[in-house]
């Protein structure tokens, strides 16, 4: 599609670089200094895809923004900022951002955004175009065809029904790649938090009050952990981790957990759950996330309402589904908000985020589930959710961790990571369990390193971060596979993303042992175990071959 492009940035070089490598690929592109001159070029002729800074003297991107979506609806908007966060993210999006793309970034990346978004205006002018058209049929054949014009209005509802499906799954998708990409950056300073909270709670001086306040320290950063997660999978960015699950016992744990904020709330709450429910197959922290979700929204909408109310869990079966019920004594939804509830960023609240609810959808239909809300008027709201009932086998126990050989003896250990904190928090780690180890913060140091030493008895263990700038965990490999074939065996990986495809196949083909972050102690101490001693069971086959 050879489209038409605006390019609003006041970095001179950047700007004409972007037009020089659009016009490459064969756009037509325009340029402006700043967000008066878009404006100004905007209203002189119509373009497909405006791509505009955030941060600009005199007239920002929001209010270029802000005139695109007045004047000119269909023009699609990318952002392109350095001083990317999540609130400036939100506000992108809600005032209708195609993409939001943080620098400084790869021209691929654009290109890619920039094709996503002419596909999308040359879906929404054919899907105008055949409007038009069907509009027009009905009005010459109103007389004559009145059954004709019936089903043609039929077809308009069933048009304009899979256009409102087509925006929520645009929306969904660009809050996926959103939530995945904030979810990643979390990883690395959690997994710190929870490594120096256990490594605290090590020493001999530790008081009990300190020792308390760790274990605090600790849980929190698990319940983080587990929000990182439900944002991963509702960004189907992470498998689910399904096990069986009752949900009576989930619904009495979570009311436990917000008793707190329901007590002070003014909210009293009443439960009617039946006995014996059947068991499902789900993702406990998910299922949880969702409760939480309707249960705070709830007790929000009754007290800002009338400053108390009433709360009333209830859960029940047929052949095929369970139910869990939330009714509250709240003012309710109005009819003209009901269907949009769902929806990404729509809300009523004054602080709200619109989030909430469009989360506990995704995270519901990713369990072959439905969510539903009813509002009957003056009578408060209720929200069903159905889950599956599965209960082909009956739950297992929890199997027994595979047995590995403890390492006694001290061994030495490089760790690679470009996150100092991160890198300092393993190598305590690895001292407390009785070993040398010594930091490095780059892929160049690591190979400086590697190439000072006698790689056949320098580290025992080498355990590398896969995402780094300049060299990363695939160069570190491919550099020990062709120099140091020895240390194969001794490497292992730790990484925040092993559910892109792409990192998968990777460490899956290397055959590498790795961690997962944010990680807990016992883990990474069983799988470094696991590495020493697959490492030495590896050279005494070499030994006595």
């Amino acid at each position: 599609m050879n489209g038409k492009i605006l390019v609003i940035e006041d970095e001179q070089r950047l700007r004409r670089n972007l037009q020089v490598l659009l016009e490459s690929e064969g756009y037509t592109v325009s340029t402006a200094a700043n967000g008066h001159e878009g404006i100004l070029l905007l209203s002189q002729k119509p373009y497909d895809v405006v791509i505009t800074d955030i941060m600009m003297e005199g007239i920002n991107g929001f209010q270029v923004m802000e005139h695109v979506a007045a004047h000119s609806p269909e023009t699609q908007t990318i952002v392109i900022t350095g001083y990317a966060s999540a609130e400036s993210a939100t506000e992108a999006l809600r005032k209708g951002a195609y993409d939001y793309i943080a620098k400084p970034f790869e021209i691929d990346m654009i290109i890619f955004s920039l094709e996503r978004a002419f596909e999308k205006v040359r879906l929404q002018r054919a899907l105008a175009q055949h409007t038009e058209t069907l509009e027009q049929r009905v009005a010459e054949r109103t007389q004559d065809l009145v059954d004709t014009n019936q089903q043609l209005q039929q077809s308009l509802l069933a048009l304009h029904s899979a256009q409102e499906q087509l925006i929520q799954t645009e929306k969904l998708s660009a809050l996926g790649e959103l939530i995945a990409g904030f979810a990643h950056e979390i990883t690395n300073p959690l997994t710190s938090v929870l490594g120096y909270a256990e490594l605290l709670t090590e020493f001999n001086d530790c008081s009990p009050d300190a020792c308390a306040m760790l274990e605090k320290i600790h849980q929190e950063a698990m319940r983080c952990h587990h929000i990182v997660q439900n944002l991963l999978g509702f960004a189907r960015k992470k498998k689910l981790e399904k096990d069986y699950l009752d949900l009576k016992t989930l619904c009495l744990q979570t009311l436990d957990l917000l008793a707190y904020q329901l007590k002070v709330n003014n909210i009293t709450t009443a439960t009617s759950l039946e006995e014996n429910l059947p068991w499902t197959m789900a993702d406990r922290y998910q299922i949880q996330q969702v409760l939480v979700n309707i249960l705070s929204n709830a007790y929000h909408a009754m007290t800002e309402h009338q400053g108390h109310g009433h709360l009333t869990i209830s859960t029940s079966h047929d052949r095929d589904w369970i139910y869990i019920k939330i009714t509250d004594t709240g003012p309710g939804i109005p009819a003209e908000h009901l269907r949009w509830i769902f929806d990404p960023f729509y809300t009523t609240r004054a602080q709200g985020t619109g989030l909430g609810l469009s989360l506990s959808y995704g995270l519901i239909k990713e369990h072959g589930g439905d969510i539903t809300a009813t509002s009957p008027p003056g009578a408060g709201a209720t929200f069903t959710i159905a889950l599956p009932i599965i209960t082909d086998i009956v739950p297992p126990s929890v199997p027994h961790a595979a047995v590995h050989p403890s390492i006694t003896a001290t061994k030495k250990a490089l760790v690679i990571d470009d996150e100092p904190y991160l890198a300092q928090m393993v190598v305590s780690t690895l001292q407390s369990l009785g070993h040398e180890a010594e930091a490095v913060f780059s892929g160049q140091e690591a190979s400086k390193k590697l190439a000072t030493t006698m790689p056949g008895a320098a580290y025992d263990l080498i355990i590398c971060d896969m995402k780094m700038p300049e060299m990363d965990g695939r160069q570190i490999y491919q550099l020990i596979e062709s120099t140091y074939p020895t240390l194969l065996s001794r490497l292992m990986f730790s990484t925040g993303d092993t559910v892109s495809q792409e990192n998968h196949q990777f460490l899956q083909g290397t055959g590498c042992h790795y961690l997962q972050k944010p990680f807990l102690r016992a883990e990474f101490s069983r799988v470094v175990s696991q590495v020493l001693s697959d490492s030495e069971g590896l050279t005494a086959s070499a030994v006595y071959a």
